[in-house]
């Protein structure tokens, strides 16, 4: 699981796919609060799934042992309700956010694969 430098810039990329592939959709008079709330959903996203890991360093409220299966579950349970989301924006629902909300599920999905596949080395990278 990689620290809190890695998800950044996974949140910032995001960010910067989303505004390049959904560019249409930033071509109106609001598209300066349209990209602030773009970027705030992937960093935001981006960080949801280690809320408990956040609370442990922020409080050590509980030992690490303890917060850490349900650090786990937290990811078991985000994989399927992003998906669901994600497949339910682009397939059945259409509103006006619709591209900030796809690229939040994405930022989510990303997460839980960084946490996955890069190995841990520190709480900062």
């Amino acid at each position: 699981m990689p620290g809190a430098i890695p998800h950044i810039i996974a949140g910032c990329s995001m960010f910067l796919v989303g505004r390049y592939y959904f560019r249409t959709y930033f071509d109106d008079d609001y598209k300066y609060k349209k990209r602030f709330l773009l970027a705030a959903v992937c960093l935001l996203f981006t960080f949801i799934p280690d809320f408990v890991l956040i609370t442990y360093y922020t409080t050590h409220i509980l030992p690490f042992d303890t917060m850490w299966p349900y650090h786990t579950l937290v990811h078991l349970l985000l994989i399927p309700i992003a998906l669901v989301f994600l497949f339910t924006l682009k397939f059945f629902v259409n509103f006006k956010r619709n591209p900030i909300w796809i690229m939040g599920m994405w930022a989510i999905l990303l997460h839980v694969a960084m946490d996955f596949i890069i190995p841990d080395t520190s709480i900062w990278i």
